[in-house]
This record gives C-alpha cells, sequence and structure tokens, in this order.
C-alpha cells in the first residue's frame, strides 16, 4: 500500500485549463483541461443577422490561438482581413488558418448572442455563470486538477 502522501502527489497535476473569469478579480467561473493542440469553440448568435457564429481555438506554445472562424452571413464584425485561407462550404463561410495568438479574450456575454464554449462533448452557456452583458475573460492558465 502506498503512502498517501505518494498518492496525492500521484493524483495532482499542474495542466493547462482554459477558464473563464470573472475580471477584475479574476474569480474563476469554469475551468477545464485543454491538451496541446486540442480545440474548443466559442459560438454566439450573430446580433444583427441572428445567425450562429463559430470560432475555433487551441492551445499552443502556453497561448491561446484563434485558428478558425465560420458564419452563414457577412455582418459587422465578420470581415476578411487577408488573414488565413478562405473558403465557401455548405453555405458556411470558413477562415482557416488563422493563427491568432491572444492571451485573453475578453467578452461581453450578450443578451440574445448565447455565448457557449462547446468543449469536448459539453455545451457551457455562459448565461449560466454570469448575467447579460457582464465582461469575462477567456485565458489559458495552468492549475492543479486530480485526475478523473
Amino acid at each position: 500500500m502506498l503512502p498517501t502522501a505518494l498518492l496525492l502527489s500521484l493524483s495532482l497535476f499542474y495542466v493547462p485549463c482554459v477558464l473563464v473569469e470573472e475580471p477584475p478579480a479574476k474569480k474563476t467561473l469554469w475551468a477545464a483541461p485543454l491538451k496541446r493542440s486540442e480545440k474548443f469553440q466559442v459560438r454566439y448568435i450573430h446580433s444583427v443577422d441572428l445567425l450562429p457564429v463559430y470560432e475555433v481555438y487551441t492551445f499552443e506554445g502556453g497561448r491561446l490561438v484563434l485558428t478558425e472562424t465560420r458564419f452563414k452571413t457577412w455582418g459587422a464584425g465578420l470581415g476578411y482581413t487577408g488573414e488565413g485561407v478562405i473558403s465557401e462550404e455548405n453555405g458556411w463561410t470558413v477562415i482557416r488558418q488563422l493563427e491568432r495568438r491572444i492571451d485573453l479574450l475578453p467578452l461581453r456575454v450578450g443578451t440574445i448572442a448565447e455565448h457557449t464554449i462547446l468543449y469536448r462533448d459539453r455545451e457551457i452557456l455562459l448565461r449560466e455563470h454570469v448575467p447579460a452583458q457582464a465582461l469575462v475573460h477567456i485565458r489559458i492558465k495552468r492549475k492543479l486538477v486530480f485526475l478523473e
């Protein structure tokens, strides 16, 4: 039988996690481990055309990286700035290979937008964690976690 301290040290790991924090106190509202190159998405409803927009993020080199975005129609904030590779796929405009490295994604939780994090096979609706119009930050941070 292994000593308790050894069992505890084997079950704890300091791993990168995707976090949703409430500034300025940096209170963690939601967190989950993220493997290198693992993707997650932020989905929201565009306020003008009321259609979904998907942003795909990954964890590379200790930073959050926007790698892809997809939307049905062009609208405010959905322009093509020359970054990445743009294509049309089954009625969606898709921009891949963005490689936009960011330290922090500030997000104002919308009243119509239904901002949702798609992580593994889960949907995390941000309005279940904060009221509409609240500011949250999404970022990568190493945290101690227990293995399941």
